[in-house]
C-alpha cells in the first residue's frame, strides 16, 4: 500500500514536470496583468550572490503549469476553512480589499526626502497629496482584527513632514465612504472616487471643482475584473462596471516616449476589449503625457500613480495644460523640465501605497 502510494505520489509529480516541459512559457498573464518571470541567467557570481536562486525560484512558480487553477483552487480551499485573506487580499461579502501593510521605515523617509528635495529646486507651487486606500476608507468593512497598517496616522506624518503645500484627501473622502468609491475587484478607485478626490485637490488648490451635479455619468463597461480578482483567486464575484464622468471632446493628449511623440486620449475605448480595462483610462502607464484643454489657465505638471489616469479627466476644466509624467518610466528629472515648458505649479499625486513603496521619487529631480 505503501509503495503504491509513493509511486503514484511521483507519477503526480512527474506528470507535472513533464507537463511543464512540454507547454511553452508565458511572457505575460492577462488573468494576472502582469509580466511572468523567464529562465534565469546563469553565471557562478549569480550563484554564489543567491540571484539566480531567486529568479530560478521566481520563474518556476509563474511557470508552473495550471498555475491560475491552482491559484483559484487555492483560494476556494481556504474560504471553506473560514479564512477571509488569500494573497494580501481581503475577502470582505462581494468586494476585495488589498492588505496595506507598516512601511519600510527606510524607503518611506527616503521618499518624503525625495520631494523635499524636489520643493527646494523648484520656484513654483508645489503641492502634495496622499490618498487613502480602500482599507483605510472601508475599514468597517475589513473582517475583525484584520492587520493592516494606520493609514490615517501615515499620512498625516508625511503631512507634517513634507515641505510641499499638503492637500488632504482623506477627510474628503470619508464624508463620502458610503459610496462606491473604489471597485470591489481591484484596488484603484473608481470614477465616483475620482471625482471626489479631484473635488479636494483642486480646492485645495484655491480653485472651484465642477459640482458632481453638473456630470452624466456613462457606463463603457459592466465586465470588470481588476487586479484584486486575480490577485485573491478569488472568481465567484461579481464583475465591476466602469464610467466616465468628464467628457474628452476638447482636449488633445500627445505621448512621449523615448522621443517620439504618438497621438493619446482621456479615453483609450480600445482597452475595454482587454483583461486590464482600467487602461481605458489614459491608455494604461505613460511616461509623459501632455494634455491641452482648450481652456484658459495654469500649466499644471502632475507626477503621479495611476491613481491620476481616471482623475485627470475632472482637472481638464482648470488648467490650460497638464503634463503628466510616471517616474517609473521618466527618468529624465523635472526641475529642467519645468523651466523648459513654463509649468505654473506642480502636483505631486500617489497613493498611499505606491508613496512608501515606489522606488523611483529620487527621479523628481
Amino acid at each position: 500500500m505503501k509503495r503504491a502510494i509513493v509511486i503514484l505520489f511521483a507519477a503526480f509529480l512527474g506528470g507535472f514536470l513533464l507537463l511543464g516541459l512540454a507547454l511553452p512559457d508565458r511572457s505575460f498573464s492577462p488573468l494576472e496583468n502582469r509580466n511572468l518571470a523567464q529562465p534565469p541567467a546563469f553565471s557562478l557570481r549569480r550563484v554564489f550572490s543567491g540571484a539566480f536562486e531567486a529568479d530560478a525560484e521566481a520563474y518556476v512558480s509563474d511557470q508552473f503549469a495550471l498555475r491560475d487553477g491552482w491559484t483559484a483552487l487555492k483560494a476556494a480551499l481556504e474560504r471553506l476553512q473560514g479564512k477571509k485573506e488569500n494573497n494580501g487580499v481581503y475577502l470582505c461579502g462581494d468586494t476585495l480589499i488589498e492588505r496595506i501593510d507598516e512601511p519600510d521605515e527606510e524607503r518611506l523617509a527616503a521618499n518624503i526626502r525625495a520631494v523635499n528635495r524636489f520643493v527646494e529646486g523648484v520656484d513654483v507651487p508645489v503641492y502634495f497629496t496622499v490618498l487613502p486606500t480602500a482599507q483605510e476608507i472601508w475599514r468597517d468593512r475589513l473582517p475583525s482584527g484584520a492587520p493592516g497598517a494606520d493609514e490615517a496616522a501615515l499620512i498625516g506624518r508625511i503631512a507634517a513632514e513634507t515641505q510641499a503645500r499638503f492637500i488632504d484627501t482623506l477627510s474628503p473622502l470619508r464624508e463620502h465612504a458610503d459610496e462606491p468609491l473604489f471597485y470591489r475587484t481591484d484596488h484603484h478607485w473608481t470614477s465616483l472616487g475620482a471625482c471626489r478626490g479631484a473635488a479636494a485637490l483642486l480646492a485645495g488648490m484655491g480653485m472651484d471643482p465642477e459640482p458632481l451635479s453638473s456630470y452624466s455619468p456613462q457606463t463603457v463597461s459592466t465586465e470588470f475584473y481588476g487586479t484584486l480578482f486575480s490577485k485573491s483567486g478569488v472568481r465567484r464575484i461579481p464583475p465591476d462596471s466602469i464610467e466616465i464622468y468628464a467628457p474628452e471632446e476638447g482636449v488633445t493628449v500627445t505621448c512621449v516616449e523615448n522621443g517620439r511623440e504618438t497621438p493619446g486620449a482621456l479615453y483609450d475605448w480600445t482597452r475595454l476589449a482587454e483583461k486590464d480595462k482600467y487602461a481605458f483610462f489614459m491608455g494604461g502607464n505613460r511616461p509623459l503625457a501632455i494634455l491641452r484643454t482648450g481652456n484658459e489657465g495654469p500649466k499644471l505638471l502632475l507626477a503621479r500613480d495611476s491613481y491620476a489616469d481616471s482623475e485627470v479627466p475632472f482637472l481638464t476644466a482648470c488648467f490650460s495644460e497638464i503634463h503628466m509624467v510616471d517616474l517609473r518610466y521618466y527618468r529624465e528629472g523635472l526641475v529642467d523640465y519645468i523651466a523648459r515648458n513654463g509649468i505654473d505649479c506642480v502636483v505631486i499625486s500617489y497613493s498611499l501605497r505606491n508613496f512608501i513603496t515606489d522606488a523611483n521619487l529620487h527621479f523628481l529631480t
